[in-house]
C-alpha cells in the first residue's frame, strides 16, 4: 500500500510537518488501560495476553483470516509451541520492539494514507498511547522486512514515510519518535526517491545506515538531538539494481557494511572511504537470495542466508527489480527453501540447511541455538537447530506469519 497518490505532495508534506512539529497531534497522549486508552477509531487492540518470557516470539501476521480484514501480532512460546497472546490490528500492520523488550510499537492502516501507531507495554499487554501517523509506507502482499526500527540504544523509533511528489516519483522520509518523551521529533530525514527501503543498522539514535532499492544506494546518516540530518552520505551500489540486494549488515564492532547481492555474491563497503571490495564469496547461479532480514549468529561470525534453490532466471525473474516495475514487489511465492551458512570471517560457506517447506524470513534466538523461519504459505514458523544444522519442528501460527521478533 502506497500513500494516496491523489493527494498532492505539498499537502502531504504540510500535514506531516504539522505532525512532527506538534507531537500531541501525531500521537494522542493517553495512559489508561488497553481498552480505555485506544481512541474511538482504534484498530489495534490487545485481545489476550501473558507476560512475555525470554526467547518468546512476536509474530506479525498480515492475514490471520482470509475472510476478515486486518492483521494480528501473535505472542508465541516456541518451546511449548503455544500462542500466549494476540493483538488485533488493521490492514498492512508493522511492528518494532525496544531493545529491553518493554515496549512493542505496532502500526496499521486506518484509511487512505493514515495509520495508527500504538505503544504497548509488553509486561501487561496495555496500550499506553495511541494516535495517528500520516503517510506511513506500507506494502503490497507480505512484508519482507519491517519499515520501522528502534535504535540500539532504545531512544528513537524511526518510521518510513511516503510523501509522493507525483504518481511516478516518491519522496521518502524518516520520521523519528522519541521513545522517552513519547512524541515525534521536529527533524525529518530526506531519502529522496529511495523506494521501500530498509534499515541496515541503527546502533544509536544519532547514527544509522539505510538501503534504498529504487535508487540502488546506501545512505549513511547521522542526526542531531532533534533528528535533523548532520550527515546524509549517498553511496551508489556498483551493480545494476535488477541484480538486487538480498541482505546488508554491519557486523559487531564494525561500521562497515557487508552487502549480499541477489545472486549470492558478497561485497564489503568501507564506510570511511565509501569504496567496495570483493570477498571470497562469489555468485552461485542459478540460485537467488530473496530480499529479507536474514539472521546472523549472536557474535556475528555466521550469516544464515535464505536461498531459493534452482532459481530459473528466465521464467522466475521477480525477486528483484526490472526497470519499469515498482521496487516493492516481492511476490508471495518468492520464498527460500534452504539456508546457506556463511562464515563471515572467511566469507566461505560452511553448511547448508534444507527445510521441509518454503520459508519467507527468519530471526535468530537470543542464545543463537535456534532460528525461527516464517512459512506463511503453510501457516507455520519453522524451528531450526543451528548446532545440528537441521529443522527440528514447526509451530502452527495464524494465517500467514511473515515476520518475527524475539523477546530479550
Amino acid at each position: 500500500m502506497r500513500a494516496n497518490l491523489l493527494i498532492s505532495a505539498v499537502c502531504l508534506v504540510v500535514v506531516f510537518t504539522l505532525f512532527v512539529t506538534c507531537p500531541t497531534s501525531a500521537v494522542t497522549q493517553t495512559s489508561a488501560s488497553t481498552q480505555a486508552s485506544a481512541p474511538e477509531h482504534s484498530n489495534i487492540r490487545v485481545e489476550n495476553w501473558t507476560q512475555p518470557q525470554h526467547g518468546w516470539l512476536y509474530v506479525l501476521d498480515p492475514k490471520p483470516d482470509a475472510k476478515v480484514a486486518g492483521g494480528s501480532v501473535w505472542l508465541v512460546d516456541p518451546v511449548a509451541g503455544k500462542v500466549m497472546g494476540s493483538i488485533r490490528t488493521g490492514d498492512v500492520p508493522d511492528f518494532a520492539l525496544s531493545p529491553d523488550g518493554r515496549r512493542l510499537y505496532v502500526a496499521s492502516a486506518v484509511d487512505g494514507d493514515s495509520s495508527e501507531l500504538a505503544v504497548i507495554e509488553t509486561a501487561r499487554g496495555e496500550v499506553l498511547k495511541s494516535g495517528m501517523v500520516t503517510g506511513r509506507l506500507g506494502y503490497d502482499g507480505l512484508p519482507p522486512f519491517s519499515t520501522m526500527a528502534v535504535s540500539g540504544d532504545g531512544l528513537a523509533l524511526r518510521i518510513l514515510i511516503d510523501a509522493p511528489k507525483s504518481p511516478d516519483e516518491d519522496a521518502l522520509l524518516l520520521a523519528t519518535f522519541d521513545t522517552r518523551a513519547e512524541e515525534f521529533l521536529p527533524g525529518i530525514v530526506h531519502l529522496g526517491n529511495c523506494g521501500p527501503g530498509r534499515f541496515i543498522s541503527h546502533p544509536t539514535a544519532s547514527r544509522f545506515d539505510f538501503l534504498c532499492p529504487r535508487t540502488n544506494r546506501v545512505r549513511m546518516i547521522s542526526v542531531d538531538a532533534d533528528s535533523r540530518a548532520i550527515q546524509n552520505v549517498d553511496v551508489k551500489i556498483p551493480w545494476e539494481r535488477r541484480e538486487g540486494v538480498g541482505e546488508a549488515i554491519e557486523l559487531p564492532g564494525s561500521q562497515d557494511v557487508e552487502i549480499v547481492r541477489g545472486d549470492g555474491g558478497v561485497f564489503h563497503l568501507n564506510s570511511a572511504t565509501q569504496q567496495f571490495a570483493d570477498t571470497p564469496l562469489h555468485p552461485t547461479l542459478p540460485n537467488r537470495v530473496p530480499p529479507a532480514a536474514w539472521p546472523t549468529s549472536v557474535d556475528g561470525s555466521r550469516l544464515y542466508l535464505g536461498y531459493k534453490h534452482d532459481y530459473d532466471k528466465h521464467s522466475d525473474n521477480r525477486f528483484y527489480l526490472d526497470y519499469g516495475r515498482p521496487p516493492n514487489i516481492r511476490p508471495n511465492n518468492a520464498t527460500a527453501d534452504e539456508f546457506r551458512v556463511i562464515d563471515t570471517r572467511t566469507w566461505r560457506k560452511v553448511g547448508t540447511i534444507r527445510t521441509k517447506m518454503p520459508f519467507w524470513s527468519a530471526v535468530m534466538g537470543n542464545d543463537g541455538k535456534m532460528i525461527y523461519a516464517t512459512a506463511p504459505q503453510k501457516h507455520s514458523v519453522l524451528v531450526i537447530d543451528t548446532g545440528r544444522m537441521k529443522e527440528v519442528g514447526a509451530l502452527k501460527v495464524g494465517g500467514a506469519p511473515a515476520l518475527a521478533l524475539v523477546a530479550p
